[in-house]
């Protein structure tokens, strides 16, 4: 086993949604990592541990992203469905000459981009502009900033998505690569994805010189984990988080969407993913489904379902 010091994170919620780059540092969340090793001597954060006994095993963010591949924000509390978080990736930017709903695996500009829900309603800040509704001047917009026809569209008229992603992450000039999505979001492949703080942690330690920013790895949850009696990270396991209950799928298989670069000063940085594939596995954080719907709130305790 291998024990590295505590490492606190600070995080301030100014209301119960907001901007990723206003968070600001008061409220301190503290978390030990634990991990084993492998017999080459390696970690691989798929083998992680988290102490779902522990009560400082909390919920130490939620994130929702509106509109697929833009900014998202970051919640003290959200509603979790069947489908996932409710309002993420309900929108997404489609292409009208290819037919696919577009990511950043393929036009990294959307990170440029922020959406927001108020009350349930969407807004959409493109790069250097203001807040723009949706309707013909975001289409309108979107187009003219992207160079191709684009209109954005809802889940819940559009239905099952395609998707596209280069399939060299070093060269976005290579062969498109399709796949289609799920019914009820615009997710990749699984209604939920979380990360725990130890994740971040191990990499930052094991590359200190890459920006290891949870703003790459898009997560719903962030987990903030410490010391005590450790319990095994395994497919299948139930956690409850407050209200709800979720299944661990499988680990979060990562893409060329980590090594983009984004606004807050994230770099370009292909040895993101060259050292996750290097060492991890391609994999880090753990794709989920919802067992019990409810609401999850900052601060909820994450244990063991009964």
């Amino acid at each position: 086993m291998v024990t590295f010091v505590i490492v606190r994170y600070r995080w301030r919620i100014n209301s119960r949604c907001v901007s990723p780059l206003g968070i600001h540092a008061t409220a301190v969340l503290v978390h030990d990592i634990t991990t084993r090793l492998r017999d080459d001597g390696q970690i691989r954060l798929r083998e992680m541990t988290l102490n779902t006994g522990s009560s400082s095993t909390r919920v130490a963010a939620l994130w929702r992203y509106p509109v697929k591949s833009m900014q998202g924000e970051t919640c003290d509390e959200l509603r979790f469905e069947e489908s996932g978080v409710a309002g993420d990736r309900s929108f997404g930017v489609l292409d009208l000459g290819s037919r696919t709903i577009l990511s950043a695996k393929r036009e990294g500009r959307l990170l440029e981009a922020t959406a927001s829900l108020v009350n349930g309603e969407l807004s959409v800040r493109l790069p250097g502009g203001h807040d723009i509704d949706p309707g013909d001047a975001l289409d309108e917009s979107m187009t003219r900033w992207l160079g191709r026809p684009v209109t954005l569209v809802d889940v819940r008229t559009h239905g099952i998505a395609t998707f596209e992603s280069p399939e060299d992450f070093e060269r976005d000039d290579s062969n498109l690569e399709r796949w289609e999505g799920m019914a009820g979001s615009f997710v990749d492949e699984s209604p939920l994805h979380f990360l725990t703080t130890a994740d971040l942690e191990l990499l930052s330690l094991e590359r200190p010189d890459l920006q290891w920013d949870v703003r790459r790895f898009r997560p719903n949850i962030v987990i903030a984990a410490d010391a005590g009696s450790l319990d095994p990270l395994e497919h299948g396991q139930r956690l409850t988080l407050g209200e709800v209950e979720i299944e661990i799928l499988k680990g979060c298989t990562r893409c060329v969407m980590t090594t983009r670069p984004q606004p807050g000063n994230l770099d370009r940085q292909l040895d993101i993913l060259r050292h996750t594939h290097a060492l991890h596995d391609s994999q880090v954080g753990q794709r989920a489904r919802v067992v019990v719907a409810g609401t999850v709130r900052v601060g909820d305790r994450v244990c063991r379902a009964a």
